[in-house]
């Protein structure tokens, strides 16, 4: 959305392909963002992004992007109904968590059940909160959310810890609860509240869900760009591997922080902008 603003401000013509169910939708409150000291819910934050884009221009489309191809230096993103050209394109996809198979959790996402321990551990601090998955990625995770609360239970759900060494290792020095019983049901009215495992009922104040790998690089695949892992190799511009083509945010590594995103949307876009001046390209295309 950051990258929109720069590009149709600039008087390129923009079109943002808007997947609904993002993460920052989901976060409860933003502390940590600058201009905002009393703090601002991800999915207001979001709204005002739009609003400002849109404000210089920019389309944006409620449409989940399918596929990129590249052919003759143009851009083409497919959806489900329809198929996008354009000169140059920017890549945030941000990343994309594997959703757990707990029934009832997805109604407390914001209430309770995260995504981000980044952005929400701070929320959690002192008190007794679990984390959902079983591999590096929830080791990870589960490791920074001691930081801020000592009473953290792992969570498996039936299965068995599938992680490197040094953090299984890491997490048993740490004293952290591992519970493997497979989780039956989830606690809450209008706030999530705990678990129930195989006969025994986990009081929570909030939980963390981290199953799976932390990414998708589908489309860097599909476009033949370098990817390392679960993120798009860019260079120190930004720019990934092909013309006017550049990614920018969490799908790029490093620190998965909002501050982060914004400043790499515009350095993006900034880039983009200066390799399509003299050759202005004055319309995106649709075609059925």
């Amino acid at each position: 959305m950051t990258s929109a603003i720069y590009t149709s401000r600039a008087d390129f013509d923009t079109l943002v392909l808007d997947k609904p169910d993002n993460l920052l939708e989901k976060v409860e409150s933003i502390e940590n963002y600058f201009g905002f000291p009393n703090g601002i819910s991800g999915e207001k934050l979001i709204n005002l992004g739009r609003e400002q884009a849109k404000n210089f221009g920019a389309k944006i489309l409620k449409e989940e992007a399918l596929s990129v191809k590249v052919q003759d230096e143009e851009y083409t993103v497919e959806t489900a109904d329809e198929s996008y050209r354009g000169k140059g394109l920017i890549l945030a996809p941000g990343i994309q968590h594997q959703k757990t198979s707990v029934e009832g959790l997805e109604k407390f996402e914001g209430r309770g059940v995260s995504y981000c321990v980044t952005c929400d551990a701070p929320l959690y601090r002192g008190k007794k909160v679990g984390l959902l998955g079983s591999k590096d990625y929830a080791g990870k995770e589960v490791l920074e959310l001691s930081e801020f609360t000592e009473d953290v239970v792992l969570f498996t759900d039936g299965g068995d810890l599938e992680m490197r060494e040094n953090l299984k290792k890491r997490i048993e020095e740490l004293g952290i609860s591992i519970k493997k019983d497979e989780i039956e049901h989830v606690l809450g009215d209008e706030k999530f509240s705990g678990l129930v495992l195989e006969g025994e009922e986990v009081e929570l104040d909030g939980l963390f869900v981290a199953i799976g790998t932390s990414g998708s690089v589908d489309f860097a695949r599909s476009l033949g760009i370098p990817v390392d892992g679960d993120s798009i190799v860019v260079k120190e511009d930004l720019s990934a591997g092909l013309p006017r083509l550049y990614a920018a945010g969490d799908c790029t590594g490093g620190a998965r922080q909002l501050s982060v995103a914004v400043g790499e949307g515009a350095t993006a876009a900034l880039n983009l902008i200066e390799d399509l001046r003299g050759e202005k390209y004055t319309d995106w295309k649709k075609s059925a």
